[in-house]
């Protein structure tokens, strides 16, 4: 009775590892989908498969945000996209460089999408270093990203640019440094709805440590996209939000340069710091055994070079 209960639990839980990774196209309303990445970093077992990638179905075609972290991720999104329509893919907007958002472009860029990113992007690109970055993430993440090829935006944003997509209008916005220097905002404006890429979050721990990343500009940029007229947030990790997550990820962000700030006044060193954390209200909140240390160190070492 007891071997019959393990094996029934045993295949209970094989079937969950079997399907946890799955991708699923969600409807969010009408002409509007979502793909739901799972929460961690990137693994053989989830595929790499650990962020949100949305498309919008107008008159003319798709217009994509976000292309997922693998080629096989992006085709495997494509496909799901087919079964509702047809239509071509006429844009594919990358909300910033990070591999889960950038790295399954090429799946669209062959098919003739135009792919449109920040100018940081294409410069980083260009300059060799996206390539450099690709070939350390592959040995860190070993078996992920091995198919992946970099491709470059055809056209990139400096400040900001207008799409016409049939009736659809798509408002979009460089941002100042804040998650990386070449983060986008995407204001889809006949549906008051703003993609917001990895800026905003609710109920889970935001990554603050990219060596391009301001944590003094992306509160500056929270409260650019508290002007926004939205009715719905749509970013790179959470199911849809409203902007009550814009002032989530405020506090959580000026929780952290507070008391770094305060603490390093007061002369105390970095591992002190982040003892000091222990016991904080953002301790169960999901990523933050990833991602919180990670966070402090970076605003420790950026308030050296604020004035």
């Amino acid at each position: 009775m007891g071997g019959a209960v393990m094996l029934k639990t045993l295949f209970v839980l094989l079937l969950i590892i079997s399907t946890a990774f799955s991708m699923t196209l969600k409807k969010v309303e009408e002409n509007l989908y979502m793909v739901r990445g799972n929460d961690g970093l990137p693994s053989k077992e989830n595929k790499g498969f650990i962020s949100n990638a949305y498309a919008v179905l107008t008159e003319e075609g798709w217009v994509v945000i976000d292309t997922l972290t693998t080629p096989e991720l992006s085709e495997e999104f494509l496909n799901l996209l087919k079964k509702v329509s047809n239509k071509p893919v006429i844009y594919a907007i990358v909300t910033h460089y990070h591999l889960d958002h950038w790295y399954g472009a090429k799946t669209f860029k062959d098919k003739g999408a135009k792919v449109i990113a920040h100018e940081k992007l294409k410069e980083f690109y260009d300059s060799g270093e996206a390539l450099q970055v690709l070939e350390a993430q592959k040995k860190r993440f070993k078996g992920v990203l091995d198919s992946v090829e970099l491709v470059p935006p055809d056209e990139v944003v400096k400040d900001k640019k207008v799409l016409k997509v049939g009736k659809d209008v798509f408002e979009i916005y460089a941002m100042p440094p804040a998650h990386t220097n070449s983060d986008l905002v995407i204001y889809w404006k006949n549906r008051k709805v703003l993609f917001v890429g990895d800026l905003v979050y609710i109920n889970r721990i935001p990554f603050m440590g990219d060596r391009n990343a301001s944590s003094k500009g992306w509160l500056e940029v929270l409260e650019r996209l508290k002007e926004f007229d939205a009715r719905m947030l749509l970013g790179g990790h959470n199911y849809p939000m409203n902007k009550d997550a814009i002032d989530w990820t405020y506090n959580y962000i000026k929780f952290v340069r507070d008391t770094v700030k305060k603490l390093k006044d007061e002369g105390y060193f970095i591992d002190e710091i982040k003892e000091a954390f222990k016991g904080n209200p953002y301790e169960k909140v999901k990523m933050y055994e990833v991602f919180h240390n990670t966070n402090v160190w970076k605003v420790y070492n950026e308030l050296d070079l604020e004035l």
